[in-house]
């Protein structure tokens, strides 16, 4: 039943009940006329979703646990987001095709959705805006964990590596007030990126050059390719290091002793979405090494992500 209670908890986040209980609509007839949705079939909803702990229930009445306060938009590490675009076609249609991407050992997500999928987000702007604000939300969590575990290296230029908004720059930023900063992603992606003090923006393809720096901030890019791409990617940025640099790696690393973890999971959302992979600490160790890179730190934190400080070997 776990596909089922992901579904319910999708439709959750994608009819925005849990902002209309935090905004005093805490009853299925109250979140039913703000939703615009059938009071009968919300109230089923509602019931679900006290059952697996979103919800807590009580008589008619229906209040957030601390999980359904993470499903309200306004939340600072709001997850509303991430969970409606895991649900949503351009996922959810792919993710059903799994049993053809174990058999082929490579993502159908193409075959399924009629092209790659931020293709598919590009022809489908409203699904795109949701999945753009749910990985906001998931860089947010992981920046709110790193913040508390790690304090950058002293640099001069800290160059955000496919940096898409500059979320993590900003942040290092913050902590090395004498830095500059370099934004570098796609030109669509950086274009409408707003001038910010101390960042230049510098549109580009990580796969074919990086900018020159000292500080090289890599979040969230090596999973999405396969260890071919992955390995140019860090030997573009191997070549634009100045002496003395530190490459900081943020991913969720697949446990080496094979105890649970969310990257397990998030492995095989690779396999169907992406060429991409999870991998574990000795998987990273080897791919950094075959660009003349080493691994100096690991740097844990409560979260499922870890940051890792690599530098020329």
């Amino acid at each position: 039943m776990g596909a089922w209670v992901s579904q319910a908890a999708g439709t959750l986040a994608r009819l925005r009940v849990c902002d209309h209980i935090a905004a005093g609509a805490d009853t299925p007839a109250a979140v039913a006329e703000r939703s615009g949705a059938s009071p009968d079939a919300i109230h089923r909803l509602m019931r679900a979703a006290a059952m697996v702990g979103i919800l807590r229930a009580d008589g008619k009445r229906f209040t957030l646990t601390a999980v359904g306060e993470l499903f309200r938009s306004d939340h600072p590490r709001s997850m509303r987001a991430f969970v409606d675009a895991e649900t949503a076609p351009g996922h959810w249609l792919p993710w059903g095709r799994l049993d053809a991407c174990v058999r082929g050992g490579k993502s159908v997500a193409a075959d399924v959705l009629g092209s790659d999928v931020f293709s598919y987000y590009a022809t489908h702007p409203d699904e795109g805006r949701t999945f753009a604000e749910g990985m906001s939300g998931l860089s947010a969590a992981a920046l709110g964990a790193i913040a508390e575990a790690w304090q950058p290296p002293a640099a001069t230029t800290a160059v955000d590596v496919g940096g898409s908004r500059g979320a993590f720059l900003d942040f290092v930023l913050d902590r090395l007030p004498e830095a500059r900063g370099v934004l570098y992603d796609l030109p669509s992606v950086i274009a409408d990126v707003p001038a910010k003090p101390r960042v230049e923006r510098i549109g580009g393809d990580f796969r074919a050059s990086v900018p020159a720096g000292d500080l090289f901030l890599v979040k969230h890019i090596l999973h999405d390719w396969d260890d071919a791409t992955a390995r140019t990617i860090l030997r573009n940025v191997r070549a634009a290091m100045a002496p003395g640099a530190t490459v900081a790696i943020v991913e969720m690393l697949i446990p080496d002793d094979g105890s649970p973890s969310p990257a397990i999971l998030l492995d095989l959302n690779m396999l169907v979405m992406l060429p991409g992979r999870e991998r574990t600490l000795a998987d990273m160790t080897q791919l950094l090494a075959s660009a003349d890179l080493a691994v100096h730190r690991v740097v844990p934190t409560h979260s499922p992500f870890s940051l890792i400080e690599a530098r020329a070997r």
